[in-house]
């Protein structure tokens, strides 16, 4: 059996005096597409970036395809990684962020090329060939020269999850893709996204787009407070969610 792509058991991350995360228990298998949902503050966010240890874990445990992440076990005993052994997880692990952090001064094929060939050390010329390709995937074949000013917000999150996947990604986590695009920017960016699950790429998502979550989505949890208060199938959450905290967010989303 394969292990799942994603496994946490009691994670828990404190900032100073604030628990932002109470405990959480996850599991996102090969293959799935995991949208985490719920209000400002409820800890997606830090979740996800404990994923690929951006955030340390204050307790419990976070797996990504068996390996732990960030640390290494001795007895019951966790030792943190080099910061060289962090970054090859890392590399394994893309992430999309709310802005899109591209590289003002390169253009949207540069931007592509530059974490395969200076991390990976892979060869210019097949990465190129690679990114070309990729950014034709995302529907921008013919920017391939533009510089991030001259292009759309949704335009640049299109080249962000091009240079995410560049890397070549067994898992790929997305931080609210879309809300800091106007809303007829956000489509084009879904479109992309819908595309990546069709083809079968692991994907964690927190967003606040519902309908793309209800369509796309193979799971969905509801967190609140730091705690996952509800996972389920999204025609269950939806439609005959369990917890009146739930319902009474879905009220007021949907």
């Amino acid at each position: 059996m394969t292990a799942p792509m994603v496994s946490a058991r009691q994670v828990g991350k404190t900032f100073g005096t604030l628990e932002v995360l109470k405990g959480i228990d996850l599991t996102v298998e090969q293959g799935e597409v995991f949208c985490l949902i719920g209000p400002s503050g409820s800890g997606k966010s830090t979740f996800l970036r404990c994923i690929n240890h951006l955030e340390k874990v204050d307790s419990g445990t976070l797996r990504v395809d068996g390996d732990l992440i960030g640390y290494r076990q001795e007895g019951h005993k966790l030792y943190e990684l080099h910061e060289r052994d962090i970054a090859v997880q890392r590399a394994q692990i893309g992430m999309v962020f709310q802005r899109f952090n591209l590289f003002s001064h390169m253009t949207a094929l540069q931007n592509v090329c530059e974490a395969p060939v200076s991390v990976q050390r892979r060869p210019a010329a097949e990465v190129r060939e690679e990114a070309v390709s990729l950014l034709q995937r995302v529907g921008l074949g013919n920017r391939i020269n533009a510089y991030p000013h001259q292009l759309s917000g949704g335009q640049q999150q299109r080249v962000a999850i091009a240079r995410a996947l560049a890397m070549k990604p067994k898992l790929m986590l997305f931080d609210e893709p879309t809300s800091a695009l106007d809303p007829e920017l956000v489509g084009e960016v879904l479109d992309v996204m819908r595309q990546l699950a069709q083809a079968g790429m692991t994907m964690v998502v927190v967003t606040h787009e519902m309908r793309f979550a209800e369509e796309v989505a193979d799971k969905v949890a509801f967190m609140d407070g730091g705690r996952v208060v509800e996972c389920s199938a999204p025609s269950v959450l939806f439609r005959d969610p369990r917890q009146e905290r739930t319902r009474e967010f879905l009220a007021r989303i949907l």
